[in-house]
């Protein structure tokens, strides 16, 4: 393994290793680079991206079709040599295999796991002796992964030659792969699956951990995963990253984490919210406007007294009201995130900033500082905010002072998306939310 100026693997207690800092590392730092061996895109993502460097075209723009399979769509002849290596193995069966029973009945994350699995055993059997070093390394580290845990899971079907030992190799990869491979994402929206060996050998998992990762996409060039500091992270501590969404309900969580990686989480999100004595049962209809109003409270004033700042490691639930446990409810969060999503689009900008601005604290209590959902749904308040000002200039019903102030909070919250996502980086698709950023700042004059 590779040399990292910025990690040393450790010993740990309960799992193979721990990933720590050799040197203080500052939040915002790219700690660690590590290429695709392997990638698929989701059904609905092909003919749209390039199934090789995953870029996708504007403007006049166009993919080419692989003209073996016509599944499969290219930047141009570069891309296509690039895969032809791997994807030679599958061309000819490969439409014959997705119009199978087999391959039809599962959903379209397990297609998406059929066709990573499909990719990854053609590019490691039968071995490739014009690969390169970098291609060999990653192999290599990728059959030094432990296999999964879970007992009676079997690989999804793939496409290939099915001859005994094929299917046996398969086997084996799958049991590698099937809770090491990550979903990757463009401007944090999910688009394929990945196997990055070096990165799942290093980092361990945390629901409130002090890295994330971000992927770059580079045309005619394979897939890359960043690994960038949220927060400052000391000489020796471990350095984690998150395997799912923190926000998550705690027992969806720890379920997920039992069943595809074998073990249970005792980070201090997951310490807390699974202690004795919080309260189980959704809040009535009733008693949520008054939850919800302690839950801004208690998150505003301790962002007065500067406890959320940048590199926090405080963790924001110490101290917290003891009726507030009741909106950690597996329902409330979803509910939440609706009434946002919904009223922003539809125009209601009363409302969407009213649960935007809950829903806002109620990321600051799960999410570490600086986490990318919190810029990005901080954006997403800044717009809905520019929106209701717009639209009650047009329509000349609020008083100025009302609008000065809605005004005023769209630069709050743009400014803390701005905090976080340029700490955060670009990541994935041209332009996105730090574009966003640019127009709304030009807009608002900040």
């Amino acid at each position: 393994m590779s040399p990292n100026e910025y990690i040393t693997l450790e010993p740990h207690r309960t799992a193979r290793n721990k990933a720590a800092a050799r040197v203080p590392i500052k939040s915002g730092d790219v700690i660690l680079s590590d290429s695709a061996l392997v990638t698929a895109l989701f059904p609905a993502e092909k003919g749209r991206r390039c199934d090789y460097c995953h870029h996708l075209p504007r403007g006049r723009d166009r993919l080419l079709k692989c003209s073996g399979c016509a599944a499969f769509w290219y930047c141009g002849v570069s891309c296509q040599r690039k895969q032809w290596r791997t994807h030679k193995k599958i061309c000819k069966q490969y439409n014959a295999y997705t119009a199978s029973s087999e391959y039809q009945t599962l959903d379209s994350r397990e297609q998406t796991d059929a066709v990573l699995l499909s990719h990854l055993l053609a590019q490691v059997h039968p071995p490739d002796s014009k690969s390169g070093p970098e291609s060999k390394d990653a192999i290599r580290i990728f059959f030094d992964l432990l296999k999964g845990s879970s007992p009676g899971i079997n690989n999804p079907p793939f496409c290939g030659d099915r001859d005994p030992n094929i299917s046996q190799i398969a086997g084996d990869i799958y049991s590698r792969f099937g809770n090491n491979n990550f979903v990757v994402h463009s401007h944090l929206t999910a688009y394929a699956h990945g196997v990055f060996p070096l990165a799942s050998r290093l980092f361990n998992h945390s629901c409130y951990p002090n890295c994330v990762v971000k992927y770059t996409i580079t045309p005619q060039d394979g897939v890359a995963m960043n690994v960038v500091a949220i927060r400052s992270i000391a000489y020796g501590e471990e350095i984690t990253v998150p395997y799912l969404d923190p926000a998550l309900p705690l027992e969806t969580r720890m379920n997920a984490l039992r069943m595809n990686y074998g073990f249970s989480c005792t980070c201090p999100l997951c310490t807390f919210q699974g202690r004795p004595g919080l309260t189980k049962s959704l809040p009535l209809a009733s008693e949520l406007g008054a939850l919800e109003d302690v839950l801004r409270k208690y998150v505003e004033s301790r962002s007065s007294d500067n406890q959320f700042n940048v590199d926090s490691n405080r963790h924001p639930w110490a101290g917290i009201p003891n009726q507030l446990p009741a909106l950690f409810h597996e329902a409330y969060l979803p509910q939440l995130a609706e009434t946002f999503s919904r009223t922003s689009h539809e125009g209601d900008y009363g409302t969407a900033l009213d649960s935007g601005r809950t829903l806002a604290a109620y990321y600051a209590l799960i999410y570490p500082s600086n986490y990318p959902q919190i810029g990005m749904h901080a954006l997403e308040l800044a717009k809905t905010a520019w929106n209701y000002v717009v639209s009650q200039e047009m329509s000349s019903t609020s008083p100025s002072s009302e609008m000065g102030d809605v005004e005023a909070c769209a630069r709050e919250y743009l400014a803390l998306s701005r905090q976080v996502l340029e700490r955060f980086g670009p990541e994935g698709d041209e332009d996105g939310p730090l574009e966003e950023i640019r127009v709304l700042r030009e807009l608002l004059q900040c």
